[in-house]
């Protein structure tokens, strides 16, 4: 093996082990009371090397995110392959609106993560495949780009995300209804259509913090 090819393996490994590390002390403690010396220390990486790959603690997150999201859409495909792309990128969508439900962690994360412009950009130019098909097959007259609807949903679910933090306990299942009604017809889908894919959410609601388990905990079924 070459020393280049070498190096690379090398340096896949090293990148593997901090994102595991981060990503268990995300889980367990939240984004932001995990420092860059925690993770040296649980890593048994040099802080040299982490700062040599990620920039800071937020870059890494950023990568940490996007590992997350290709791994639900690669779960989402597998599980929903005979489904449209309406029910796929709805299933998406529901296990991060149930695993916020679900974890006062996740909420803390998916609010660290919304507060980022730097990921919210990244989510949204890596991730705009997932709902390329269903935007391009609908003629749009209020939202001139793709990149502008995704934003929007976004926004969308930053809302859901803040409102468990409001004093008053609101009605979540509303909401959660609400936000998906609001990220579908923003992508184009009509009235009659957007229901009918609430309903098959609220169905569904099983399988979908089935998958969100899966995602999270995916560095363990690596290990055995």
């Amino acid at each position: 093996m070459a020393k280049a090819e070498k190096r690379a393996v090398h340096m896949k490994g090293i990148r593997s082990r901090i994102l595991k590390t981060a990503e268990n002390l995300f889980l367990e403690q939240g984004y932001k009371t995990t420092t860059i010396r925690q993770i040296v220390q649980d890593s048994g990486i040099t802080s040299g090397s982490i700062y040599n790959i990620y920039e800071d603690k937020e870059h890494l997150f950023a990568a940490l995110i996007d590992e997350f999201l290709n791994d639900a859409a690669n779960r989402v495909g597998e599980a929903l392959e005979d489904r449209t792309p309406e029910q796929r990128l709805v299933g998406f969508i529901a296990m991060e609106l149930y695993s916020v439900e679900k974890s006062p962690v996740i909420r803390e994360m998916m609010y660290a993560a919304h507060s980022s412009p730097l990921i919210m950009e990244s989510v949204i130019e890596n991730h705009a495949y997932l709902a390329r098909e269903i935007w391009d097959a609908r003629r749009h007259t209020k939202i001139e780009s793709l990149s502008t609807a995704l934003l929007l949903s976004e926004g969308a679910v930053a809302s859901y995300v803040l409102c468990f933090a409001f004093s008053e306990k609101l009605d979540y299942s509303a909401i959660r209804k609400r936000v998906m009604f609001s990220i579908l017809r923003t992508l184009g889908l009509d009235t009659r259509e957007t229901n009918k894919l609430i309903a098959y959410m609220e169905e569904n609601k099983d399988l979908w913090l089935s998958l969100a388990d899966q995602v999270l905990h995916h560095s363990e079924e690596i290990k055995a």
